[in-house]
């Protein structure tokens, strides 16, 4: 990256590249890998790649919602 974060670092592990960085620096690498607003003709390849990789930042990112049963049953 041109903005080294202590505390990042990118490695193979087997056939997989593992990106890690603190969490509190995912939004702006999010924000950097946003589309541009220029009117440019762009490749569609890499818009796929910089979204898929936005959306999963922004999964990892997100507070997960608790699922829990009901305390009662409620009959219909």
């Amino acid at each position: 990256m041109a903005d080294p974060v202590r505390g990042s670092s990118v490695k193979l592990e087997g056939e997989d590249l593992v990106i890690r960085m603190p969490k509190d620096r995912a939004q702006s690498l999010r924000v950097a890998l946003a589309e541009c607003p220029c009117r440019a003709t762009k490749s569609n390849a890499t818009q796929n790649i910089r979204s898929g990789l936005s959306m999963a930042i922004g999964r990892a990112i997100s507070p997960k919602p608790v699922q829990r049963n009901p305390l009662y049953k409620t009959e219909d």
